[in-house]
């Protein structure tokens, strides 16, 4: 599988590109583990460092759906998007939340935790539903490579790194 670190000269397809969305899923959960491993070693500097590197790219994941991938599909499936949204929504103030946590130095594990669960049913719930609708779309493929150019200027670690 191609990596975000890509040459940007071939196009990935779109098949590629929603198999790098569900990398980026797994890229995800794998900074939460590790702001997990932070917070149970109780290092600020670390849990700080780590906190910042999930939530950016976190943001960006959202944003990149909510801004390029939901109007391609919204007219097909307007419900299916409100409830996607309603999601980002919930996760957009646990974002908050926990960020209050992480600059408090109150963060718990169990708050990631249960960040970790949600952020996994909302990712099979986009694998069976956006991530499936989007075949086929040429807009869609240039969204996807957009963030993922995005990711290698910014150096985002894959999960396949």
């Amino acid at each position: 599988m191609a990596t975000p670190h890509s040459s940007a000269s071939a196009p990935a397809t779109l098949t590629e590109l929603k198999a790098r969305l569900l990398s980026d899923h797994r890229a995800l959960e794998k900074l939460l583990v590790q702001l997990t491993c932070a917070v149970e070693g109780a290092n600020a500097p670390t849990l700080c460092e780590q906190w910042t590197r999930f939530e950016q790219n976190l943001r960006d994941h959202l944003d990149t759906e909510e801004r390029f991938l939901f109007p391609l599909v919204a007219s097909a499936h307007r419900n299916d998007v409100e409830e996607l949204r309603a999601e980002h929504q919930h996760i957009h103030r646990a974002l908050s939340e926990l960020g209050v946590s992480v600059d408090l130095h109150t963060l718990r594990k169990a708050e990631v935790d249960e960040l970790i669960v949600y952020l996994q049913q909302h990712a099979l719930r986009e694998d069976r539903t956006l991530y499936h609708w989007l075949d086929g779309s040429a807009a869609a493929q240039r969204s996807l490579h957009g963030m993922f150019e995005r990711r290698a200027r910014q150096g985002f670690v894959t999960s396949d790194d």
